[in-house]
């Protein structure tokens, strides 16, 4: 959620214009990036779709979970019986060949709980990172064409940090936080009950 060429641009225009009449003529613009992810109105439906898609795919391995318990239960009382000395040898042979098929979809549904496992958090990660991705281009779009209107020169995120995680924007006296404007644009077709932002801890936040 950063513009990272602006540092580079804000430099240029330093060395083109001359530093001090630079700051002065040029208008800056300030977007809380972070803040206008959370509570723009889509994000709260994509979190909303992708809580719903995590719980049917908890559903569906649990459900499969509940199959493999089953088998064990099975398989254990077919021991109880070949072990049982008072049980005649035919019935002990019997419930041995049970036994073994049982540990054979058991070893075969384990492999496939697994799978299950690994291919749905795997869809899962991928779905969020391109929801991400589509609501930061919703985003990131918005806050272009404002800025156009309104020819700012350069516009900072406000909300984003170096990786020594030191903040970006230290100070802006003169600058204009444009947020407000930019939810205000984004959530204007926003359905009555759109609910509350997107609250930290969110896996659609960007890292």
């Amino acid at each position: 959620m950063k513009f990272r060429s602006l540092l580079i641009a804000l430099a240029a225009c330093f060395a083109m214009t001359g530093g001090a009449s630079a700051q002065t003529q040029m208008k800056i613009g300030i977007i809380d990036m972070k803040r206008v992810f959370q509570e723009y109105y889509k994000t709260k439906e994509t979190e909303k779709k992708v809580n719903e898609d995590k719980t049917k795919a908890k559903k569906e391995l649990d459900s499969r979970s509940g199959t493999y318990q089953k088998l064990i239960g099975d398989w254990e009382n077919a021991m109880k019986i070949v072990k049982d000395p008072l049980v005649n040898q035919d019935l002990k042979v019997q419930k041995q060949a049970e036994a073994e098929k049982i540990v054979s979809e058991a070893k075969a549904l384990e492999r496939e709980i697994d799978e299950f496992r690994r291919r749905r958090e795997q869809q899962l990660q991928e779905q969020v990172m391109r929801m991400r991705k589509g609501l930061l281009e919703d985003i990131s779009q918005q806050v272009e064409d404002l800025s156009k209107r309104d020819n700012y020169d350069l516009v900072f995120d406000k909300s984003g940090v170096s990786p020594s995680n030191v903040k970006f924007l230290l100070h802006s006296k003169d600058a204009v936080d444009f947020s407000t404007e930019v939810l205000g644009v984004l959530n204007k077709n926003a359905p009555k009950d759109a609910g509350e932002a997107v609250k930290e801890g969110s896996e659609l936040l960007p890292k």
